[in-house]
């Protein structure tokens, strides 16, 4: 057992009491609030499971003070502090969530530009914005005071339903932050220009809000170390010289986070899996020298272990470790046993949690389908269906991986078979690509369930005629993948190739093939980015051809931001709207564009990653031996928006697994 005392400390945040270090923080997860901006159960449930576990700490989502001050009011919903209606169902999430001891706050923001395409106020109205056609304008004095005293409001308002502690959003290029900010304030007057007016305006809010809710009530101010805008952004150094001042104007923590979705920067904010984990930590271990307040840092931190040496090493008072509880609810109270093993790890491609909003407006999580549905499906550790039924899956990938353990849980006997000689299916090959190791994060969390659950994994077994006749299951599952297929139509000219070696993905990744020097990769989806990487990781000279109008349209844009800045770095050519890749007699290569022929030359190496096909020979066979079936991952699907995903494939396969 691993002891994490550090981690498990209490500490003392102004008057509260907080049982241990660890934070989960804001995140709007785009659920949960009724057309009149009420919470409802789908919210106040999907916080108290996290609240079961019992961090430190939970902070409520963005809740905006001012009608101007919410996200695009079309796409997003959000509770109105302004509105008294929404008080009771306020006061009621509260109560929920303090049943378990845990402080609980809510954080208070004015969204400025995030309000856009709705008019929305800006420090300034700079040149780039109204270029844009934006109807964004400058704040006037008058708005400032209105949007300080409605701060100030929406805070005695919380502390009056039972909130612990309010947190101010300085950060993420809300318009706090674009105060902050000299690239978006170019103001003359007394807010802006020098640092000491640019921080005018967030002072004013702490003084109103402290002035509002008296001196008891804990207030925080979550702040960037960075905004990531080169030259002309809020920096760390700004941050050094804020955060005295903030201790002197009484706030009691300080909180840091880093980049902005106004600002082109959201990659920066809800990071995926190329940044290293713990990656702002500097930010805090730098503040911590120039306050004695409590600090919290985010940033990638999933690692109970890594948290807990962050505190012991004085890097960090308080951890952010908010996606690490959408992925386990559980998370804290596993690692304060000590039982770490069992601790279902975020794996950081944000296709669920902050690409699900952008997207569908819902945040959801790859390895946790349940996510949001906490107040529909509740999941009790022991509790059995009345009949068991003998289950087999065919298939060891993620979808098959989960409807083995969620049929397990139910109670069921289940059967998993795997050809290959290990589990994980493309997840495992995924993990193979550079940076993208945490993908097989998930893996052991799958062993270790499926082994308590007492599923018997046979390896090296493929589904067949024979097994079938001989096992006789009540359900199969059908968790078989798909299969890469040859892009006729697309590429011509393969059948009289000559020296050019043709690679199917898979064989390339899983046979660890070598190929030549300069290697054309078909498909620029989310596989063939990622194998261009791989390959040019590998010192190859590396070209993409994609047929569709987008590259990596299936990755989250803060995961296809970074995969493509290290393309760009290392060199590889990308082509899209690509008509034709035609293979000539002579081995030449030319690409067609536009009806323009282009040559690649020198290719000695062609793999061919996009398209794909369903693996379902087995549902033939099992309607004709009569036995119950279903199809889950890409034996389903692949080609459909959200599918030949991971998420889509675990997401099958839970929902098939309940049903059962």
């Amino acid at each position: 057992m691993h002891k994490l005392r550090y981690l498990f400390s209490p500490l003392k945040i102004g008057s509260l009491q907080v049982q241990n270090r660890i934070v989960m923080s804001g995140m709007d997860p785009g659920f949960g609030i009724d057309d009149d901006g009420c919470v409802t159960d789908q919210l106040t449930e999907y916080l108290v499971e996290r609240a079961r576990s019992r961090p430190g700490m939970i902070v409520t989502g963005a809740k905006p003070v001012h009608p101007l001050g919410s996200a695009d009011p079309k796409t997003v919903k959000m509770v109105p502090l302004w509105e008294e209606r929404v008080l009771p169902s306020l006061e009621r999430m509260v109560k929920a969530v303090h049943q378990y001891d845990v402080r609980f706050g809510a954080q208070l923001n004015h969204a400025g530009l995030a309000h856009l395409p709705q008019e929305s106020v800006c420090p300034s109205a700079i040149p780039e914005l109204a270029g844009m056609g934006l109807p964004v304008r400058e704040a006037t004095k008058d708005d400032l005071k209105e949007y300080t005293q409605a701060f100030a409001v929406a805070a005695e308002r919380c502390v009056k339903v039972g909130f612990d502690f309010v947190e101010i959003h300085g950060g993420h290029g809300y318009l706090i932050n674009t105060f902050l900010s000299p690239f978006y304030n170019r103001r003359t007057d007394e807010y802006g220009g020098s640092f000491e007016n640019r921080i005018r305006f967030l002072l004013e809010v702490i003084a109103a809000i402290r002035r509002m809710i008296g001196p008891t009530v804990p207030i925080g101010v979550r702040v960037n170390g960075d905004d990531f805008i080169a030259q002309v952004g809020w920096n760390a150094s700004d941050l050094r010289r804020l955060a005295p001042i903030l201790e002197k104007q009484g706030v009691d923590y300080i909180s840091i986070s880093g980049g902005a979705s106004t600002m082109g920067t959201l990659h920066y904010t809800v990071m995926p899996v190329y940044q290293d984990q713990g990656v702002f930590s500097h930010f805090s271990e730098e503040v911590k020298k120039d306050v004695s307040i409590p600090v919290a840092i985010v940033g990638r931190i999933k690692d109970p272990v890594m948290a807990d040496r962050l505190v012991a090493e004085r890097k960090a008072d308080l951890v952010v470790m908010a996606r690490a509880q959408l992925a386990d609810p559980d998370m804290v109270e596993k690692a304060r046993s000590g039982d770490l093993a069992d601790i279902r790890l975020c794996i950081a491609d944000c296709l669920g949690c902050i690409e699900g909003v952008l997207r569908h407006g819902e945040a959801s999580c790859t390895v946790n389908p349940r996510l949001g549905r906490e107040y529909q499906i509740r999941e009790v550790e022991g509790e059995k269906r009345a009949t068991a039924r003998r289950v087999l899956v065919a298939g060891a990938g993620p979808a098959g991986l989960e409807a083995a353990r969620r049929a397990a849980f139910a109670g069921h006997k289940v059967t998993l078979c795997e050809s290959r000689g290990w589990i994980g299916g493309q997840m495992r090959l995924a993990s193979m690509m550079p940076k993208r190791s945490e993908i097989g994060d998930v893996i052991p969390w799958y062993e270790r369930q499926l082994n308590k659950l007492g599923v018997e994994v046979r390896l090296n077994v493929a589904v067949d005629a024979g097994l079938l006749e001989q096992t006789r299951p009540e359900v199969l599952v059908i968790a078989t993948g798909s299969l890469p297929e040859v892009p006729l139509g697309f590429v011509d000219g393969l059948s009289h190739v000559r020296d050019i070696e043709i690679l199917m993905i898979d064989e390339l990744v899983e046979d660890q093939r070598v190929t030549g020097d300069k290697v054309l990769v078909v498909g620029g989806d989310q596989i063939g980015l990622q194998v261009a990487d791989y390959l040019a990781e590998k010192g190859k000279a590396v070209i993409v051809v994609e047929k569709a109008a987008h590259f990596g349209e299936k990755l989250a844009n803060a995961d296809r931001r970074f995969l493509t800045g290290r393309l760009i770095d290392r060199g590889v050519k990308r082509y899209k709207n690509v008509e034709k890749v035609d293979i000539q007699a002579t081995d030449d290569v030319w690409m067609v564009c536009g009806g323009k022929h282009e040559r690649l030359p020198h290719i000695n190496t062609i793999v061919l990653t996009n398209e794909r096909r369903p693996n379902i020979f087995l549902a033939e066979l099992a309607d004709k031996m009569g036995i119950e079936k279903h199809i889950v991952g890409d034996a389903g699907g692949v080609a459909g928006e959200g599918q030949g995903t991971i998420m889509a494939a675990i997401a099958t396969g839970y929902d098939v697994g309940r049903r059962i």
